[in-house]
């Protein structure tokens, strides 16, 4: 018998040609008696088994001499196993430089899939793709002037309508405009102060260091306190710990004390959950800006956000804005995917999926749906914090 955890075309290219399939109950361990791996587990759960068990022809029957964990790991997870066929090699001195190389092979490409942060593989977001209406694209593109007031009211409304967040102060930012996602309106914030230098936590969106390494003077908030030059750059929920940085409170009252200017980026907003905030309390915070992209399958095609002022700054998006020179598709569809998806509907749609996968492979759920924390061995996605985090939309989303 075999299981499909097992199969042959699961294994590593290098070695199938040398792999013979040997029942369980004729493999002999010696006394040693790892305990599960779980995070190996997760691998072979994931992605078969890739490495063969490796065995070698002794006076006491078939040694196991490499893949005691292995086996540990396929027994707690493949009933009745005596009878089982599992992929073995039959070993040499030249096994073990081999080995090591594929094992770290596997680790490289089992980790880079949990990088970077995406919006969830999801079915009926794919189907409302497909579906949407197009023929009033032509009469957008020609006679609609107010497409992109339309998305701001809509998105503000929508922000607004959360059961999950309780998002207070935005009505203090009179002026409401159309960005290209929230990249824009970083920017602009940067082009705004481009003579001070700019400050963010540590694990902040790695667009800013990119950008400023290159064309600015910054500093990690953790190396030297807020000085009245500088520029605040904070994600809330914050970039890598999916929910309110725990000195950002504190940061802002640096910033008030200091008339420093902040733009808080709210890209996450729209897949989180327990958030509770009063924009109104500081006056330090200039620019407020949300988008779609991490809320909704392909959404980040439309670069389509909006960024609350609390003034009139007379910018690229404000002249943009005041031009009607923005993506009108864009935000259109924007529109009428809003208009479509109700507030909290990522959290709501993908919340007990997320709890089951962190269940199943020992990570700790984030508050934004897409995200989990692991433990050390995850240390090479590490962005600076103390957690390690790891971006599962595609393992808990839809087969698109």
């Amino acid at each position: 018998m075999k299981s499909e955890l097992l199969l042959i075309d699961n294994i590593f290219e290098e070695v199938r040609d040398r792999v013979v399939y040997i029942k369980f109950k004729h493999l002999t361990m010696s006394e040693y008696k790892p305990k599960i791996d779980l995070y190996l587990r997760r691998l072979i759960l994931e992605h078969g088994l890739k490495e063969p068990i490796y065995v070698a022809l002794e006076e006491s029957g078939l040694e196991v001499t490499d893949g005691y964990k292995r086996l540990v790991c396929l027994k707690d997870t493949i009933p009745n196993i005596d009878e089982i066929e599992i992929p073995c090699v039959i070993s040499t001195d030249r096994d073990d430089i081999g080995i090591k190389k594929r094992e770290k092979e596997l680790y490289k490409m089992d980790i880079s899939k949990f990088r970077g942060g995406r919006a969830i593989p999801d079915l009926q977001v794919k189907w409302f793709w497909g579906n949407t209406e197009t023929t009033e694209i032509s009469n957008i593109l020609t006679y609609d002037k107010n497409v992109g007031k339309k998305f701001i009211d809509t998105f503000d409304k929508w922000i607004g309508d959360s059961k999950l967040n309780n998002i207070k102060g935005l009505d203090k930012y009179e002026y409401k405009s159309f960005t290209a996602g929230t990249s824009q309106a970083f920017d602009s914030f940067w082009m705004r102060h481009h003579d001070r230098k700019f400050k963010c936590f540590e694990g902040e969106f790695f667009y800013h260091k990119a950008n400023w390494k290159k064309f600015h003077k910054w500093e990690y908030i953790n190396n030297e306190d807020i000085q009245v030059n500088d520029a605040v750059v904070i994600s809330y929920p914050f970039s890598d710990f999916c929910k309110e940085h725990t000195n950002m409170k504190t940061i802002l009252d640096r910033c008030q004390q200091e008339n420093v200017p902040v733009l808080i980026d709210c890209a996450y907003y729209v897949i989180a959950k327990d958030l509770d905030f009063d924009f109104s309390d500081y006056t330090c915070v200039e620019d407020i800006t949300f988008s779609l992209s991490k809320g909704f399958y392909q959404a980040n095609k439309l670069r389509a956000g909006i960024r609350y002022s609390r003034y009139f700054r007379d910018d690229n998006i404000d002249i943009m804005n005041e031009w009607e020179q923005y993506n009108h598709i864009s935000a259109y569809l924007g529109t009428k995917l809003l208009e479509e998806f109700p507030s909290d509907y990522a959290m709501n749609r993908f919340r007990d999926t997320q709890l089951e996968y962190c269940k199943k492979h020992n990570l700790i759920p984030a508050d934004c749906v897409q995200f989990a924390f692991g433990g050390g061995e995850y240390d090479d996605l590490n962005r600076g914090t103390e957690v390690n985090r790891l971006c599962i939309a595609d393992q808990i989303g839809d087969t698109v």
